[in-house]
């Protein structure tokens, strides 16, 4: 299944706003900002979640994280 750009920019806008909340929480906490923490703290949100969307999505950002892109 092939999605073009303007199917996939806002999945990939919201995966970015996902990861930058998530800097702004952990810098709000005063935590080590990291790939590792960043993403166990997405890893928590994916766990406290019941919303299918919502868990592709943090997914996604876990995925690119650990990918480094």
């Amino acid at each position: 299944m092939k999605f073009s750009e303007q199917e996939i920019k806002p999945v990939w806008d919201e995966v970015a706003r996902l990861i930058g909340d998530s800097v702004m929480q952990l810098r709000h906490r005063g935590e080590v900002l990291s790939v590792e923490t960043l993403a166990r703290h997405l890893a928590q949100q994916l766990a406290a979640s019941h919303d299918i969307e919502r868990r592709i999505l943090i997914g996604a950002a876990i995925n690119m994280l650990k990918d480094g892109k």
